[in-house]
């Protein structure tokens, strides 16, 4: 071996590290930073990938265009059935010059709709008024609540939100009764020139159903052209749709609905049979696969379950989606106490969901166990792919004899709509032998063999396919040294004589067999691209990219290295569910903790990590050693006489968790050495050994504080356990760790991705925590230079570190472990070196607009439209308005008076309204306060900022108070009127929302002859100029501006009039040297280790204030020197550019740095 690649890859950055072993020496260290993948990391339903919030804009303004796009073929065509008061000639001049037609138009519009559509059922309406009710129904057409999946989203859309006082379909039919949805509307609104007695009551504030608006229409024109013959079938196809069993909206104008988009091409590939997509999670195979690798992995007293066993643990499962641990083991007669599963009682077990729904009476009941595979394939077909309830319910009656409620119940069961790692194809292979009893790993190398064989595997004879299920489970659980991959290539080839065509159809759990042609770099390219895409981890996808960067410049630098070795981020690896759960587990530790030191500063003990965990271990164990039986005082538990002790031993395991770990007499613990509690008590006879277990069982019981303490008992008991540590903490056989492996094994054949448990043990004992910590040691994460350290760390550790340092344990102090072996003589020295020199490289997101062709295709003709993308958000979604009470940069928007902050309180632009509420909130402070409030109003400088914290935060709290609001289903209105005279017979009319106030500086106008603005936000760049006299300035351009430029073709960054000479441009991420002069610097031959501390990254930007952050600084919060500078004019101040002296760089994705 020579060249050895070292990579610590986290959700955003990459650690890398060159050494080569033969020489002894680090050829290259870096650290690359880029943004995360998702915002949110590990926020549960709060974490969202950036395509998401992305891809969520641009789906809400296809469907504001796709409305508007309907709006406008239903007036046209009602213009030429003479529906409304516009004419042909008068649609295309308003299409073109965007005015408006005429005022007839415009008194057509104004026509009360729920008036209209209230009286259309009384009486004979007018053509145009016919017309206007249409133009009302296509624009507001309920929810299409007839889709198969609706039913699993529609809780809320049913039962209404009280928290947003959105009324539900439920509440809305059962007030309708018998009338339509216009003619109870229009009974709940107010009317004209009448009292308002109900302001309460919304028409808009709830959902509806498209069947409510389709009902109506049909009633509408049922009665209207009783009055109008020209009210023509071919007239009401053309609006409403062709009927079917539906209702109208086929392929109408009102409610036609576009079919969604095939999602097909986003399903990802089989792990195993690269070409084949993954299966349906509702798929019957796949339920049955999973069901059998379930079983597969259940034991009671040490032992795996029989055959018998497994048939009656199947047969329970199968039928049931959901059960409990406890229903199984009473399923096979296993309810005694003397039978210790791998499972609790109350774990819940997933069974199945397709199968069980099927089998159960209301639908097909045990009749389904009499189908053919087919005819169970078929039924499934038509429940997932049948798109309409009504279809599946005909298909019902029709084909499977189903009455009326058995086809409506069968219409609303939903499939589980996800897919599974595996396609149907690799299921079907491996799930013969999941059913036999074996276990998931070999199962799949058998599966594999079947592949190979294709249909030849079912002309084997028993003999020949019991000599293969024979030999294959020998050999996969044989430890060879290197794997049994090789050993079972050979057994193939030799005595069942596999051709290499046949030896590249295996599969393996978690790695790939066939051998493939090494690339010179990672490839790059749009089929390469849709690769990395494939997986479908917008986390793991950013880090990918990242990698492909780096790994190829590296390549193009130093050439292919011979070995790659890569650690995975633990939340890297994770799912969003996972990285969800992981950070709650770490809140509920910091918790934990917090209350542990609080104990232990009641004994007057010191906080260490040793004593945190001596406390939490002893309160887990109820005090008393597993071992022994002894009662643990306080006292003896920071005396010496009791000892942290691994379960499984330290030596064998190098498994150094809490779950890992327990208390036990030092004296006992000498005697036991290195054995597992199984291994030490079972030689002191069996009455012995069920002493420890019966001890530990009640132990280990769970408590709300260790809810875990269960899965520790079943640790130690345990009589067998992988002590394989090298080939375990060096090969990581997850998904994502596999997808990163095959990944890299394009460019170098021997490639390893470890779990990473070892890092910080062998970073610990080389000492190199002490480079970027010299004061404590302990490894610090304010340095981004820690990810180049763990990478170094993963390039020099081997198997002979791991064994070495299984024989060292953190709580057994021998005089003898005091130097650990280093990778080389001087190996902590030239790591400084090393390290010293490291400039930390930023990811600058550069991509202004991207230009993308779209293809499209309408009545068999295909068109290619080009289109420009932003890649970014433009503006802030809030809309504002400008009206005679402002300034040139105030504008107004709404807010809902129960969301009111104290700063939009101050700036509600009615005086009368912002007076009633001050006022209202003024009755709840004292006079010292309501003194200081005004001074707050009157922005007087220098006020108490304390104070001014303390006031804010009362007048939020009062504003979220019932004071002056009434409340309505979780709304609150402002009552202004509140002193109502005698005899006064009407409500107050509630005042919902406020405008409000608010300067933009640089406000942009989204359409010339409409007053609507928006807020830019976010700044593109700052350019640094002079002006014609030598003059230092800057042009602040925003995202919208730069945006803008590109798509009209011109330069981004742009001289203003005034301009001579462009000094520098400022961008996020762009790199500069700062407190230094040009003359110092040797661009040809960089000093790095100087440089470093000079190198900052621009943070923020905003006019005159430029903020810095040191290139390494890891820590955005510590906004002092060395660590942050910022900018804020051009003089030779504190502050000053000339002080600074910025000079431009380039850093590159492996650390290199060049001027610009």
């Amino acid at each position: 071996m020579a060249k050895i690649l070292g990579l610590d890859l986290g959700t955003n950055s990459i650690g890398w590290a060159l050494i080569d072993d033969k020489l002894n020496e680090i050829i290259g260290i870096g650290s690359r930073i880029f943004p995360m993948g998702v915002e949110n990391l590990g926020d549960g339903d709060n974490e969202i990938s950036k395509n998401a919030s992305r891809t969520g804009a641009r789906g809400t303004r296809r469907q504001f265009f796709r409305k508007k796009l309907r709006k406008k073929v239903l007036l046209k065509e009602l213009a030429s059935l003479n529906m409304c008061p516009l004419t042909n000639q008068n649609f295309d001049d308003w299409k073109t010059t965007k005015k408006f037609p005429s005022q007839e138009l415009a008194s057509w519009f104004a026509l009360n709709p729920y008036e209209l559509r209230h009286r259309a059922l009384n009486e004979k309406l007018s053509f145009e008024e016919i017309g206007r009710i249409f133009y009302h129904l296509i624009q507001r057409r309920g929810f299409l609540s007839n889709s198969r999946s609706a039913g699993k989203d529609d809780g809320t859309i049913f039962k209404g939100n009280a928290k947003e006082g959105k009324t539900g379909i439920d509440e809305t039919r059962e007030q309708i009764e018998n009338k339509t949805l216009g003619s109870y509307f229009y009974e709940i609104s107010p009317k004209k020139n009448q009292p308002f007695t109900d302001g309460l009551e919304r028409i808009r504030n709830r959902y509806t159903t498209r069947q409510m608006y389709v009902d109506e229409f049909e009633e509408i024109w049922e009665y209207q052209k009783k009055y109008h013959s020209n009210l023509t079938h071919e007239i009401k196809e053309k609006i409403g749709g062709r009927k079917n069993d539906e209702g109208f909206k086929e392929d109408g104008i009102l409610f036609h609905q576009r079919p969604l988009r095939s999602q097909k091409h986003l399903v990802g590939n089989c792990t195993f049979e690269h070409n084949k997509t993954k299966c349906q999670l509702s798929a019957i195979p796949f339920e049955l696969y999973r069901l059998h690798q379930w079983i597969n992995t259940v034991e009671y007293n040490g032992h795996k379950l029989h055959a018998d066993e497994r048939k009656l643990v199947f047969n329970f499962l199968i039928e049931k989606e959901k059960p409990s641990f406890k229903e199984i083991r009473k399923a096979i007669n296993k309810l005694d106490a003397i039978y210790k599963f791998n499972y609790k009682d109350e774990d819940k077990i997933i069974g199945t969901h397709t199968i069980s729904n099927l089998c159960n009476k209301k639908f097909f009941g045990k009749k389904w166990f009499d189908f053919t595979e087919k005819e169970q394939e078929d039924i499934w077909h038509v429940l997932y792919f049948f798109d309409s309830k009504d279809k599946v319910k005909e298909y019902a009656i029709k084909n499977w004899g189903f009455d009326e409620t058995q086809a409506e119940a069968i219409s609303k069961f939903n499939l589980k709509d996800k897919y599974a790692s595996l396609s149907r194809k690799a299921i079907n292979n491996i799930l013969p032998f999941l059913g036999m009893g074996f276990q998931y790993d070999i199962s799949v190398v058998l599966g594999g063999i079947k592949n190979a064989y294709g249909q030849n595997w079912e002309t084997l004879n028993s003999s020949d396919k019991g000599l293969i299920l024979d030999n294959v489970y020998e050999i996969v659980r044989s430890n060879f040294k290197g794997g049994f991959i090789e050993p079972l290539k050979h057994f193939l080839k030799m005595d069942l004589h596999f051709s290499d065509k046949q030896l590249a159809k295996l599969y393996h759990h978690s790695v790939n067999i066939d051998e493939k042609i090494l690339l010179e770099r990672l490839p790059v390219n749009a089929n390469a691209d849709k690769e990395i895409q494939a997986i479908r981890n917008p986390v793991v996808i950013t880090a990918l990219f990242e990698i492909r960067k780096l790994v190829n410049e590296i390549v193009d630098e130093y050439g292919k290295p011979d070995e790659i070795k890569v650690e995975l981020a633990r939340n890297l690896k994770a799912s969003k569910s996972g990285r969800r759960e992981e950070r709650n587990r770490q809140q509920k530790l910091e918790r934990e903790n917090d209350r542990v030191k609080v104990e232990l500063n009641n004994l007057g003990k010191h906080i260490s990590h040793d004593n945190l965990l001596l406390y939490k271990l002893w309160e887990e164990c109820k005090r008393t050693c597993p071992y022994t039986g002894r009662s643990i005082g306080v006292t003896q538990l920071f005396s010496g006489e009791v000892q942290i002790e691994h379960i499984h031993p330290w030596s064998k395991s190098l498994n150094d968790s809490f779950m890992n770990k327990t208390l036990c007499f030092a004296d006992e613990n000498r005697a036991k050495g290195d054995k597992t509690p199984f291994e030490f008590y079972s030689l002191q006879g069996e009455n012995k050994w069920h002493e420890v277990k019966e001890r530990a069982l009640k132990l280990f019981s769970d408590t709300a504080q260790y809810p875990n303490s269960y899965q520790k008992f079943k640790r130690f008991v345990q009589q067998k356990f992988d002590d394989d540590f090298a080939s375990k903490n060096l090969n990581d056989t997850r998904y994502i760790s596999k997808e990163a492996k095959n990944y890299m094994s394009k460019i170098c054949k021997k490639v390893s991705v470890s779990p990473g448990q070892m890092t910080a043990n062998l970073r610990q004992k080389w000492g190199l925590n002490a480079i970027l910590n010299p004061e404590d040691k302990t490894k610090t994460r304010e340095d981004h230079r820690h990810h180049a350290i763990d990478a170094l760390v993963m390039a020099c550790g081997t198997v002979s570190h791991l064994q070495k340092l299984s024989e060292w344990n953190r709580y057994d102090r021998k005089p003898e472990n005091k130097n650990f072996p280093l990778p080389w003589d001087g190996f902590v020295k030239d790591a400084e070196v090393a390290v010293d020199k490291i400039l930390v490289s930023h990811k600058k997101l550069n991509n202004i607009i991207t230009v993308r062709t779209h293809k499209t295709e309408k009545n068999g003709q295909v068109y290619r439209n080009v289109g420009v993308a932003a890649r970014g958000q433009l503006h802030l979604e809030t809309v504002y308005g400008q009206n005679k009470n402002c300034n040139e940069d105030e504008y107004v928007y709404r807010v809902d008076i129960n969301k009111l902050s104290f700063a939009q309180l101050t700036n509600i632009l009615d005086a009368n309204l912002k007076k009633v509420i001050i006022d209202d909130v003024l009755t709840k402070f004292s006079n010292d306060e309501i003194q200081f409030f005004d001074k707050m109003i009157d922005k007087e400088k220098n006020l108490d900022k304390s104070k001014q914290k303390q006031i804010k935060e009362k007048v939020d709290k009062i504003l979220k108070e019932n004071s002056f609001f009434m409340p309505n289903e979780g709304k609150r209105y402002l009552r202004l009127n509140k002193k109502e005279p005698e005899n006064f017979n009407r409500t107050p009319v509630p005042i919902k929302k406020v405008r409000v106030k608010k300067v933009l500086s640089k406000a942009e106008r989204l359409k010339e002859d409409i007053k609507q603005f928006v807020d830019p936000n976010s700044n593109h760049h700052v350019l640094i100029y002079k002006d014609e006299k030598g003059n230092l300035k800057e042009d602040v351009v925003t995202f919208w501006t730069a945006v803008e430029r590109k798509r009209q073709k011109q330069k981004v960054f742009q001289l203003p009039v005034d301009g001579d000479k462009i000094v520098t441009t400022l961008q996020i991420n762009d790199m500069f040297l700062l407190g230094l002069k040009e003359e110092e610097i040797d661009w040809k031959n960089p000093n790095y280790e100087d440089l470093k501390e000079s190198l900052f990254r621009v943070q923020k930007l905003s006019s005159k204030f430029y903020e810095f952050r040191l290139s390494k600084e890891a820590s955005i919060q510590n906004n002092v020197l060395p660590y942050y500078r910022r900018i804020t004019g051009y003089g030779e101040g504190i502050g000053g550019w000339q002080t600074h002296n910025p000079i431009k760089v380039k850093i590159s994705v492996s650390g290199k740095i060049e001027k610009l």
